[in-house]
């Protein structure tokens, strides 16, 4: 899939998902069409209807930033969203080359262990997990730096792997399948630059492959922006606590990835983590 294609994909699904009413259109007479129709967003963002349907179809080009703003505007595109659409329409904004972190230097597997007793792990941009700390092996209950290498994969440990989802509070189909979504969501936010490069189609097949929930939530073409989540862990040792997961950017010339901190959200779990080091009880 080129991206014309992808950005085309994105708007029809964008495009039946706002309801005409939300943007100033009433309900009367209009077709069976879920959302809004081509016409709509065309008359709203101040284009042709044929150039539009050109957009959807992914058979436009050299399409201008400021006809990308208005259907973002149109369409009610969160910041998020708006800069997958230019990204995908080759507005880079001078971003250069990323090569994939698969390898953590002594002085980041040192940071990590400093973090200890909050749990920490560094990824990379798909999402592999490079290293845990002690602190997060304890949380989750198991060796994650133990696994194969196909495994240490969020995406794959969240729809394979039943303590990772025990340690989300994960229960359900309906939970598995919305925190699998969230997650592609930020994924791809953050590698609209990088869609159409060799190693990122590779990487996305294997993913595809691995896991029908996976495949399933990436076609719904969501993008959210990384963001602080607050919420509460079930802690291998220590039970429910309740903490604020940061990521931080790792970058080293063009080569990025990510540490992410979960920190407690008060002083009781601040205790229970640190005791949780100690004190090898395991809390079912």
């Amino acid at each position: 899939m080129t991206n014309p294609e992808r950005l085309g994909e994105f708007l029809r699904l964008k495009r039946n998902t706002i309801a005409p009413e939300s943007v100033g259109l009433g309900k009367a007479l209009r077709s069976r069409t879920p959302g809004l129709r081509r016409e709509d967003v065309a008359e709203l963002a101040q284009i042709s209807t044929v150039w539009y349907a050109k957009l959807e179809r992914g058979k436009a080009e050299r399409v201008s930033r400021q006809v990308l703003l208005g259907i973002a505007r149109a369409m009610r595109c969160d910041d998020s969203e708006t800069r997958y659409l230019l990204q995908l329409a080759g507005y880079q904004d001078g971003v250069g080359r990323i090569e994939t972190c698969n390898k953590l230097s002594v002085a980041s597997i040192n940071l990590l262990e400093a973090l200890n007793p909050v749990p920490a792990l560094f990824c990379n941009d798909f999402y592999d997990i490079l290293q845990v700390n002690q602190a997060f092996e304890y949380m989750v209950g198991f060796d994650v730096n133990a696994l194969p290498v196909h495994q240490r994969n969020t995406f794959w440990l969240l729809e394979h792997h039943p303590q990772w989802q025990h340690w989300l509070n994960v229960s359900s189909p309906e939970e598995l399948t919305n925190c699998m979504l969230n997650a592609s969501a930020r994924v791809r936010a953050a590698l609209a630059s990088r869609v159409s490069e060799e190693e990122w189609q590779l990487r996305l097949d294997q993913l595809m492959a691995a896991g029908p929930i996976f495949r399933e939530v990436w076609a719904n073409h969501r993008v959210k922006a990384k963001e602080q989540i607050v919420r509460h862990y079930r802690h291998c040792r220590a039970g429910q606590v309740r903490l604020v997961k940061q990521s931080w950017a790792n970058a080293s010339g063009n080569i990025s990835g990510d540490l992410q901190v979960f920190l407690p959200e008060n002083d009781t779990d601040k205790a229970r983590l640190q005791a949780a080091m100690t004190h090898p009880q395991v809390v079912v």
